[in-house]
């Protein structure tokens, strides 16, 4: 039987408009919940590749250099796809420097000693030179590895709302 919408009560309206709404709501929220997740995850893998993304850019200013004037900048050779990745690559990884730069600045400027810790465990683990194990980031902070792996995982979501945006905020 087939019931048209002209055939249904006020009240059966609104509460099929009440059912659509709190259906549209829930998956806005699984939604924005997975971005999230996603995001979250991304800066991790941001983080732990940094120095092999950025010697990728490293090279892109050698290749324009070296191409220049040759066989491979002829215009009618298409490498704009490998150049489009490397350009991309370039941006994301300034993006991240940016972010970087204004999350040390944020760090520093917090009143909690904890705050003040995850700039230099993300620099200790993700972008110093020489990475340091947990174990020894634990250690120089005389803190158990535990807090070391918490701060870590709360300065990943710090650092994800300012690489991703207002979208990592659970309410706006």
């Amino acid at each position: 039987m087939e019931t048209r919408i002209n055939e249904l009560s006020e009240k059966q309206l609104d509460e099929l408009a009440e059912r659509i709404v709190f259906s549209i709501r829930k998956d806005r929220e699984e939604e924005r919940k997975q971005f999230k997740k996603y995001a979250e995850h991304n800066t991790a893998l941001l983080l732990r590749y940094y120095h092999k993304l950025k010697g990728h850019t490293d090279s892109v200013k050698e290749q324009l250099e070296a191409d220049q004037d040759t066989f491979w900048d002829h215009r009618r050779l298409d490498l704009s796809i490998l150049m489009e990745n490397k350009a991309k690559t370039v941006k994301l990884m300034n993006h991240v420097d940016y972010a970087l730069e204004i999350y040390e600045k944020v760090c520093k400027n917090s009143d909690s000693a904890e705050e003040r810790r995850h700039y230099q465990i993300i620099m200790r683990k993700y972008i110093n030179d020489k990475r340091e194990s947990d174990q020894q980031i634990a250690d120089y902070f005389d803190k158990d590895r535990t807090t070391i792996n918490r701060n870590c995982k709360e300065a990943i979501q710090d650092l994800s709302v300012i690489l991703f945006g207002v979208d990592m905020l659970n309410y706006w």
